[in-house]
């Protein structure tokens, strides 16, 4: 597939609301009744954000902004009817029988044509120099927001091969995760690694950098790979407190901050060794009840005067350990309807993997607008 091919593949799928306030913007300045903003490939147009017209991918057969990609500036056809490119196109034929076209190509961050900014009307006209000046301003704009939208999505990309690909190598245990981010890149993560120190121990975490977005991408990225190098050579405590010495100025100069809940635990013998840090939602479910591992310690990179210490607990081998984001807490609430919602989740049927879909999926479909992440962590017990 070509660059230019990739790069409108990726964009087709893209709810950015900012292409659409462009667009919204341009209608207003031109009254036109239709404008739309269309991505467009060797064989198909999509309308990924429109006002007037709905937003949907049609055939090259009646797709005007094929002709506007093929050439720099402005691309303006004062009756539609009058050209025999387009008079029998279903646009102009038939419904909603548009007459008047301006477009203006749009690049992408490799310098290809991708698609077009484009004003229909269902009147004849024309631009004046001074509105085709303008026209290819708010394509300009349009351009920023494409390289944006492109950068968001690499992150996204490169910041989901960073995420565990499959279960740690480890007897006893069965452990999953998902993250749902709000955008195409955030600042959740989860992550698990084999700690083996005489007697093998799954070391596991999940956090959320505050905010959305390509910042909160990079500093998660950091965190992840700090407190990796840390954990291999200290205690689960040692580990965190080294890496808020490690990231705190990164932290602080970005005004930034990482909830975070981390845990180790023995397969052998159940002993777990958690620290939240400012977390507040993990928790132990099983069908005798729910209880939390929570810590009153404070974010990384807030700043607080001594060292965060673990606390300890002893998983059985029916016992389940749910980790979620703030994300899916919101959709709740207060602490006790996630709780309830949580065990009820919780069904022992379910593999780790099962039950980090029902969590994540139940909070997309109540409208949470934040990333949403869960890990689920189950013992199943050694065999001797």
């Amino acid at each position: 597939m070509s660059t230019r091919a990739t790069e409108i593949e990726r964009l087709a799928t893209a709810g950015n609301e900012r292409f659409d306030g462009v667009i919204r913007l341009a209608q207003a300045i031109f009254g036109a009744p239709i404008a739309a903003l269309n991505l467009v490939t060797e064989t198909q147009q999509f309308t990924v954000a429109a006002s007037g017209t709905p937003k949907a991918s049609r055939g090259l057969g009646d797709s005007i902004c094929q002709y506007t990609v093929q050439r720099e500036g402005v691309f303006e056809v004062p009756d539609l009817r009058l050209d025999d490119r387009f008079a029998e196109m279903p646009s102009v034929a038939a419904g909603p029988r548009v007459r008047f076209y301006a477009g203006v190509p749009l690049h992408s961050t490799s310098g290809q044509r991708v698609g077009s900014l484009c004003l229909l009307d269902l009147v004849p006209r024309e631009l004046g120099n001074a509105q085709r000046e303008m026209l290819a301003d708010l394509g300009a704009m349009l351009e920023r927001e494409i390289a944006v939208e492109l950068e968001m999505m690499r992150a996204g990309e490169v910041q989901a091969l960073l995420l565990p690909s499959e279960p740690p190598a480890l007897e006893g245990v069965e452990i999953a995760g998902r993250v749902q981010q709000a955008r195409a890149a955030g600042g959740d993560f989860f992550d698990w690694q084999v700690i083996d120190d005489g007697a093998p121990q799954l070391q596991f975490v999940l956090a959320d950098v505050m905010g959305k977005g390509l910042s909160a991408s990079l500093i998660a990225s950091e965190v992840r790979a700090v407190l990796r190098t840390h954990s291999r050579y200290a205690t689960l405590a040692e580990s965190l407190n080294r890496t808020v010495e490690t990231i705190a100025q990164d932290l602080e100069t970005n005004g930034s901050f990482v909830t975070m809940w981390t845990g180790r635990l023995d397969p052998v013998t159940g002993a777990l060794q958690y620290v939240d840090a400012g977390h507040g939602l993990g928790v132990v479910v099983s069908p005798r009840g729910v209880r939390r591992l929570a810590q009153p310690n404070v974010p990384l990179g807030v700043p607080f005067a001594g060292t965060m210490e673990s606390s300890t607990d002893v998983l059985e081998p029916d016992e389940t350990v749910v980790i979620v984001s703030d994300g899916v807490f919101d959709v709740f609430g207060e602490i006790d309807l996630a709780l309830d919602a949580v065990q009820a989740a919780a069904d022992p049927a379910l593999t780790p993997a099962q039950l980090v879909d029902r969590v994540v999926d139940y909070a997309a479909a109540q409208g949470a607008s934040d990333d949403l992440t869960a890990v689920a962590l189950r013992r199943t017990g050694v065999r001797t």
